[in-house]
């Protein structure tokens, strides 16, 4: 039997209908992927329209549809259909769906596009790579069945188009990921002279300690910085993301033109009687692809406005000669490669002198590409300025009327926050590309309007617990009390001290008193746990390797202490009912933080006992418990130890270690404005914005108390405190010694007397 008598034979149908089956599967496995990339992309563009407004901070940029391996993977899924040789000719539907895919591929390269900037030289170079592969892959087989006509007429013209816009959307993509690893240099370049430049104005101003106001301004400069520097904004800049969003623009209404096209003459052709081999899952395919294209066509729009907008404020309607020149990051790392030497070994020159030139001309050639084509994307550029200028004239004194009644209503907020906002000009700090004059002035003021909603943001969340839990210090003589030398050792050595671990335990301690009222308790943990929020912050900014483990055993015991009331698996109330003394209860504390020490020791290897570094984070908790407690039991040794005494005296002592610690906070904020990669720098300061903030009152209180004059050289560390504390008791001491008082008078109020 030949194959088209079986094919008509009734058997054929069943065969043929068992080998049809697993399409309308496959075909919601498509549709499953295009929904997960839609969505993304919708994501990112509500997020890139929402962030354009500063009165909105989302802590999420648009990044949620990034180029990487998860992504490509997905978007090949997705794009099944426009690669599948087999469907048949007269398939309306199926048609539709590869007109479709080949949209939905350029549009998800335009989303790409911003991830670009995260990337380092190497993920560039791969994903690009694997983005490439997937759209040859797409437009060969797209041109194999527009070769044997396995389009309808009207269809294959549009392919034809969409072919073209998204062989030329992946040719900027590879244009720009060619000269990010330049710009960034440029940026990181700039933003290093500016910080130089800052620190070196503050050298020549005596400045030692900041003040809030200029601890705010320099926030303020910082964020221009990060934000004017930062790579999503610099790609955004680009004249290769103006011509995306040009093309993206062209896709969606393509797209949408095809569609109306088909739903009016569709449903009479005979085309349309022809069943798709994905049957109804056909329908879902086009449904997720087409559910993107309307957000990213309003994007697009609004983003061409916006650009052309800036540009008439610069300019008017001229065009600059600086806007059609072509800046030199766009081919050096094509002429950097040009330049190499040829990293194989040749016994011959004259093979190696040939491979060389080779290579030479290949390059050579890429590079008049890339010049080429960033030239038409300049030229797209100034066409699509002139031909969205008319609507920009008609939407700006529409914009203008709207911010004129919204001032009115909004007037009093608004003079409130220009009160706090300084009166400098910030344009200095902004990093601009190569051939670009100027920043546009309502994006700078946008910039800065953002940093204010952000100090705003945090100071509706300040830490009022922690405040008054630092009003209770009078001194940092709980630094040094809290530990006291004439405790021996469990072990041969000790680990280092850090900010969190001995206030997580002074509270475990506290937690433990009886007959303490609950809310007293739950007040004195909810004020630590705003405390140790910026000690562990601090602590970060020690460079000392042994704090990581050490802060990493605060955290582990601070969990069980704030949500349970447990110290490492030891319910810290479970004694009230059964002992009444104090004593008894400390000792309890220490006799288990004892017995956890010295089992580590008898089982571990001798090597890791004498190591603190290596110890685990419940013996660092059980050693720092110990200590404490028997430093405790040593100061009520010969008396009676009260309850409500001992809870005093441990929320002064933690009082002052966190007052200690949080001198440093200047430091920190101002650490994490400067110490970020470029990629990460933009999220480092808007931390840095929020946490100046929440904690403009304990910075205000530094200040007047002139807290941060007082202390060592390098406050970072504890055990520095610990030490430039007994070295000003020992002076202090000696010399009312001297004076002919007592040494324990003296010692009792060295601290009062080193800051008065």
């Amino acid at each position: 039997m030949s194959y088209y008598q079986l094919a008509d034979s009734p058997l054929g149908s069943k065969n043929m209908g068992d080998i049809d089956s697993p399409m309308p599967i496959i075909g919601v496995y498509v549709a499953a992927a295009s929904m997960a990339c839609s969505f993304a992309m919708f994501l990112n563009s509500c997020l890139t329209f929402i962030n354009s407004f500063p009165k909105f901070n989302f802590r999420f940029s648009g990044n949620f549809f990034t180029l990487n391996a998860t992504w490509l993977t997905l978007l090949a899924v997705a794009t099944k259909v426009a690669a599948d040789l087999t469907t048949p000719k007269s398939s309306y539907l199926d048609n539709q769906a590869k007109v479709m895919n080949t949209v939905f591929l350029t549009v998800a390269m335009g989303n790409f596009f911003t991830s670009l900037g995260s990337m380092n030289n190497t993920d560039i170079l791969t994903n690009l790579t694997a983005l490439s592969i997937l759209v040859i892959t797409v437009v060969v087989d797209l041109y194999i069945q527009l070769r044997f006509h396995l389009f309808d007429r009207q269809s294959s013209s549009v392919i034809i188009i969409q072919i073209a816009l998204l062989f030329c959307t992946w040719m900027t993509i590879v244009c720009t990921g060619l000269a990010v690893p330049a710009i960034k240099k440029r940026a990181e370049s700039k933003y290093q002279k500016l910080v130089s430049d800052e620190r070196q104005r503050q050298m020549e101003a005596g400045q030692q300690h900041y003040r809030v106001e200029e601890l705010r301004l320099s926030i303020t400069k910082y964020w221009v910085m990060a934000a004017t520097g930062s790579p999503q904004l610099l790609m955004k800049r680009l004249v290769t993301f103006v011509y995306t969003n040009i093309i993206c623009l062209f896709s969606g209404f393509i797209s949408f033109r095809s569609l109306f096209n088909g739903v009016r003459t569709g449903f009479n052709s005979a085309s349309r009687r022809n069943q798709s081999e994905y049957k109804s899952s056909i329908n879902m395919i086009l449904l997720s692809q087409y559910y993107v294209t309307l957000p990213t066509v309003v994007i697009a729009t609004i983003f061409m406005i916006s650009v052309v907008g800036y540009k008439y404020e610069n300019n008017g309607i001229r065009i600059s000669r600086e806007e059609v020149t072509i800046e030199s990051y766009w081919t050096e790392k094509l002429v950097e490669w040009r330049q190499r030497s040829i990293l194989m070994k040749f016994k011959r020159r004259t093979l190696k002198k040939f491979i060389h030139s080779i290579k030479s001309l290949i390059l050579t050639f890429c590079i008049l590409i890339q010049n080429l084509n960033v030239m038409w994307c300049k030229f797209c550029s100034v066409i699509s300025f002139y031909s969205v200028l008319p609507l920009v004239l008609l939407v700006n004194p529409l914009g203008k009327l709207i911010n004129h009644y919204l001032g009115k209503l909004f007037r009093k907020k608004k003079v409130s926050n220009d009160k706090r906002t300084p009166e400098v000009d910030l344009n200095c700090f902004v990093i601009l590309l190569e051939g670009e004059k100027q920043f546009p002035k309502k994006l700078l003021r946008g910039i800065i309007n953002r940093v204010d909603k952000l100090v705003e943001m945090g100071n509706k969340q300040r830490p009022h617990n922690l405040f008054n839990l630092l009003n209770q210090s009078f001194s940092f003589g709980g630094v040094v009390e809290f530990d006291s030398n004439r405790v021996s050792s469990l072990l041969s050595s000790e680990p280092p001290n850090c900010w969190t671990l001995p206030v997580v335990t002074l509270t475990s301690i506290a937690i433990a008193i009886p007959n303490i009222a609950s809310g007293h308790v739950d007040w004195l943990v909810s004020s630590a746990n705003e405390g140790l929020r910026y000690a562990s912050l601090i602590d970060v900014l020690d460079g000392k390797c042994g704090l990581k483990s050490i802060k990493n055993a605060a955290d582990v015991v601070w969990v069980g202490v704030e949500l349970h009331r447990k110290w490492l698996d030891m319910d810290l109330k479970r004694k009230t009912g059964e002992i009444n003394s104090v004593k008894d209860i400390i000792q309890d504390l220490t006799n288990v933080s004892e017995r956890i020490v010295m089992e580590f020791s008898s089982k571990e290897n001798k090597m890791i006992v004498e190591n603190p570094l290596y110890w685990p984070a419940n013996v660092l908790a059980a050693n720092s418990m110990y200590r404490i407690t028997r430093t405790i039991l040593l100061y009520y040794e010969d008396g009676e130890c009260h309850a409500e005494e001992l809870f005093r005296k441990l929320i002064c002592m933690i009082a002052d270690i966190l007052a200690a610690c949080l001198n440093n906070l200047p430091h920190m904020i101002y650490t994490k404005c400067i110490s970020s990669a470029i990629e990460e720098r933009l999220e480092s300061v808007r931390d840095a914005a929020i946490i100046f903030g929440e904690t403009e009152d304990i910075l205000n209180f530094v200040e007047e108390r002139k807290l941060s004059s007082i202390g060592p050289s390098k406050p970072l560390c504890i055990d520095e405190w610990r030490g430039w504390i007994e070295q000003q008791v020992t002076t202090v001491s000696s010399s009312a010694t001297s004076n002919g008082a007592s040494s324990v008078e003296s010692n009792e109020h060295v601290v009062l007397q080193i800051l008065a």
